[in-house]
């Protein structure tokens, strides 16, 4: 079978919609009130080593994923541990993913369905897409991420007229402490949960640059972020948008343009269940790798319907209430994920640039 492979433009428009994720619906931590939006800044300022750790894996290790590059730098034993670690990271993001899907739906759009129903359908959809592979979840991405960029900037514009600019201020009012959990919050959620795009590094073109793809994913998705959080801020004000679950859907349903162009909020959920669609799918996809390189099977596709028919199932009561979701989310999860975002990655580059100059040193020898 052919190895399939993602060409920049695919994979950065999976990077993009993969960090909006379920964080531009969401909202980002509300603890620093009109200065949240600071917060993102500094996520993306913070998340930039990072990056570059990440990229400087690809070069190291090219044409492997995550799971090829544990493998090769801790061994066959060690390596395949810290793998399953991440197969249980990645799939309990999907299953993080559908649950919040699932509390929009009974929350607001579906009150009178049950919640396995939306989880059930989306979770279906992601595991047909991921069976398609990553080609398809990549020329799909492409085509998505214009409308989901298309309906934020409309959004925005048609918003002007509702916003309060004094909002803004005090700047800063309840101090840095605030910003800075914030900032933390923002960081772990959305930002650094691009090192699960490592899983797709094996599927990259030669050509394609991982630097090219990780930046350019972290700087488009943030801007959009930035924008929607600011939209947020100007139409809700501080103390109502700490106290919403989907801050963006209620901005969104205050649009009103003469009484003629009303209840946009439609078109901002369509863009979240776009983007929730392509998380959710790439968790599964690299879930699925990683079982199949851990497991040694000829193919990830013979576990994709098993993977998310789980993922569906865990989402139904990996929380008790809405309440507990944001909780874990916004307190959390900065603590739970940092081992997978920072931690492993930061040992694991340490340990790839060893290796790879012992390798080379040996080659050189016998000419000496």
């Amino acid at each position: 079978m052919n190895k399939e492979i993602v060409s920049t433009g695919h994979a950065i428009s999976i990077a993009v919609l993969f960090i909006m994720g379920t964080s531009i619906f969401m909202g980002v931590p509300g603890e620093s009130g009109n200065s949240n939006w600071i917060a993102v800044l500094l996520a993306m300022v913070l998340v930039v080593p990072l990056l570059l750790i990440y990229a400087r894996l690809h070069i190291l290790l090219p044409g492997k994923d995550l799971f090829d590059m544990l493998i090769t730098v801790f061994g066959g034993v060690l390596g395949r541990i810290i793998s399953c670690l991440y197969i249980w990271y990645t799939f309990h993001l999907g299953t993080l993913i559908l649950r919040v899907f699932g509390e929009f739906s009974r929350s607001v759009t579906l009150t009178e369905t049950p919640m396995i129903a939306p989880m059930a359908c989306l979770g279906l959809l992601c595991i047909w897409i991921v069976k398609a592979g990553i080609e398809v979840l990549g020329r799909s991405s492409k085509l998505l991420l214009l409308f989901a960029i298309f309906v934020n900037l409309v959004i925005v514009t048609l918003a002007f007229s509702k916003m309060e600019y004094h909002h803004l201020l005090p700047l800063l009012d309840k101090g840095w402490k605030p910003l800075f959990n914030d900032t933390l919050g923002t960081f772990s959620f959305p930002f650094a949960e691009v090192v699960v795009f490592l899983g797709v590094f094996g599927n990259l073109s030669k050509k394609s640059s991982a630097k090219k793809v990780l930046f350019g994913g972290v700087a488009i998705a943030g801007a959009i972020i930035i924008m929607a959080t600011l939209r947020n801020l100007l139409m809700l004000g501080p103390e109502v948008l700490s106290s919403l679950y989907f801050p963006a859907y209620v901005s969104a349903g205050r649009i009103n343009v003469g009484d003629f162009l009303t209840r946009i909020e439609a078109s901002s959920a369509v863009a979240f269940v776009i983007t929730t669609f392509i998380k959710g799918s790439l968790c599964l996809y690299v879930s699925c790798i990683g079982v199949a390189k851990v497991f040694k099977l000829k193919s990830y596709r013979s576990v994709v319907l098993q993977m998310g028919l789980l993922m569906i199932y865990f989402a139904d009561f990996v929380y008790k209430d809405i309440m507990e979701m944001y909780y874990f989310s916004y307190h959390i999860y900065k603590i739970y994920a940092f081992p997978f975002q920072v931690i492993i990655p930061l040992i694991l580059w340490i340990f790839a640039e060893i290796v790879v100059s012992r390798g080379k040193n040996k080659q050189i020898a016998p000419q000496s």
